[in-house]
């Protein structure tokens, strides 16, 4: 994409500070992707992680303190999956992570507590938003996964996408609240930059939570604190939260 592309399909007040930064520039000028429906790049945050995120600050303060925020929220990711970015492989070459994820730390009585922390914020969007019960129960046990077992619960909800079966409160929990998420107001002009970095936000992780963790801070205020903390406290400690039963819910590492 040329910088001429880039005034046609980008807001005006990015230009300056893409142009002013050696990488960004390089970062958007090799962006080859439909540009009408990705003006960003979709590995951006890839391109800058390792130390480059702050070269979005002149970007994201456009947008003011939710803007900022949202950079912070970047900040602390690249600094919990920084021993993961690259690899050194036998024959002496390096290996780079295409996604970001944090190497599993994990303390047993920590997590099951940020289990139950997750646990209360699903519930609470069931209770207080949408005014229906849960799918799962407020109470529900918290078990946590390792190794093959961990496999075996990712395969089981895996199982259960493919085959359609909504029922399973994980893929109802999932499929409902992301409903909920979009449909949130934004913050004066935040929409246009939460548009902007949909792609981009997905891809740190392909994972719908987190990027909606860092887009709360655009959200025009809401009557709950941000129901997608517990879910970030999780995955930096390598782990993610699975509903498959009603009284019972697993923490599953990668």
């Amino acid at each position: 994409m040329t910088m001429d592309e880039c005034r046609e399909y980008l807001p005006e007040s990015w230009l300056e500070p893409i142009q002013q930064d050696p990488v960004l520039r390089e970062i958007f000028e090799e962006h080859e992707y439909d540009l009408e429906q990705e003006a960003v790049p979709p590995f951006l945050i890839q391109d800058l992680r390792g130390g480059n995120l702050e070269r979005l600050r002149p970007i994201l303060a456009l947008y003011g303190q939710p803007g900022l925020d949202l950079l912070q929220g970047l900040l602390e990711i690249d600094q919990a999956s920084k021993d993961t970015a690259k690899i050194q492989l036998p024959d002496g070459q390096t290996a780079y992570a295409g996604y970001f994820f944090a190497n599993p730390k994990i303390d047993p009585r920590e997590a099951i507590h940020a289990g139950k922390r997750y646990l209360r914020a699903i519930c609470q969007v069931y209770q207080e938003i949408f005014d229906e019960p849960s799918p799962v129960a407020p109470k529900a046990g918290v078990l946590l996964l390792t190794g093959q077992e961990a496999r075996n619960m990712r395969e089981k909800i895996h199982q259960a996408f493919i085959h359609g079966q909504p029922y399973l409160p994980a893929l109802q929990i999932c499929d409902e609240i992301s409903d909920w998420f979009r449909d949130l107001p934004y913050r004066e002009n935040c929409g246009e930059l939460a548009d902007f970095l949909h792609e981009s936000l997905y891809h740190i992780s392909n994972d719908y939570f987190l990027s909606y963790y860092l887009q709360w801070p655009l959200i025009a205020p809401q009557s709950i604190e941000n129901p997608f903390r517990p879910h970030f406290e999780l995955w930096k400690m390598g782990l993610t939260a699975e509903f498959f039963d009603h009284d019972q819910m697993a923490l599953v590492d990668w």
